[in-house]
């Protein structure tokens, strides 16, 4: 059967690969490339001679010279993209994720994705098995900050950059907003409450409730 598999060959190029078994204990994988050994035929010239009389005949004669071309075999090391790869420009080989990496990492092996440089593997924000890169600031972030992208920090929601134009460090203060505002994280600004009817009324009634109040402390105060 191996024998019969050999005999396999390319069209045009006459290669013939070898059987799965062979292919497999040949490779050598040196940088995404693999060496294959191939088996090609050709045809080298065979100088025969023979009778030139009847071959029955009981007077030898002449012997006449010929040349017959005879297949021979050899072995050859090609270079190509092991399992797993494919090739790219200027035959190069680059590995191939079924699934496309997640944000901040990239294909380094078959099937493999690595965190991009300045980013390392987060163990609190995981997927099931799926990798998740997250942002590494040398030497932390300051106080009510956090770590956005490699060595870039931020202020926290509720927070804003105090530091001076000419401070390389960042120092996060918190907002202060206006009477009857509130902070809102997706606008980083301060914005007015938006009370309900009820609240409203409420509120309405808070402050006449403290209004008529005053006014019967002021009636309620002796004459001097």
């Amino acid at each position: 059967m191996a024998s019969m598999l050999q005999q396999v060959l390319y069209p045009v190029l006459g290669l013939v690969l070898m059987t799965n078994h062979l292919e497999v204990s040949s490779l050598a994988i040196t940088n995404g490339h693999c060496q294959k050994n191939i088996s090609v035929k050709y045809q080298v010239p065979v100088a025969k001679t023979r009778m030139a009389g009847p071959s029955n005949s009981s007077y030898p004669g002449d012997l006449d010279s010929y040349v017959v071309y005879e297949e021979r075999v050899r072995w050859d090391n090609i270079q190509v993209c092991c399992p797993g790869y494919r090739t790219i420009l200027f035959g190069f080989c680059e590995p191939v994720c079924q699934e496309a990496c997640p944000a901040h990492s990239y294909c380094a092996e078959p099937d493999r994705c690595h965190c991009q440089r300045g980013y390392e593997p987060s163990h609190l924000h995981t997927t099931g098995h799926q990798l998740v890169c997250r942002p590494v600031c040398q030497g932390g972030c300051p106080e009510h900050s956090h770590c956005v992208a490699h060595n870039e920090c931020e202020c926290w929601p509720g927070f804003k950059d105090a530091s001076s134009w000419f401070s390389l460090s960042l120092r996060c203060e918190r907002v202060q907003c206006g009477h009857e505002q509130r902070f809102d994280p997706a606008r980083r600004a301060c914005v007015q409450i938006e009370m309900s009817m009820e609240e409203l009324m409420q509120r309405v009634a808070e402050r006449l409730a403290k209004g008529l109040g005053a006014e019967d402390e002021a009636t309620n105060e002796p004459e001097s």
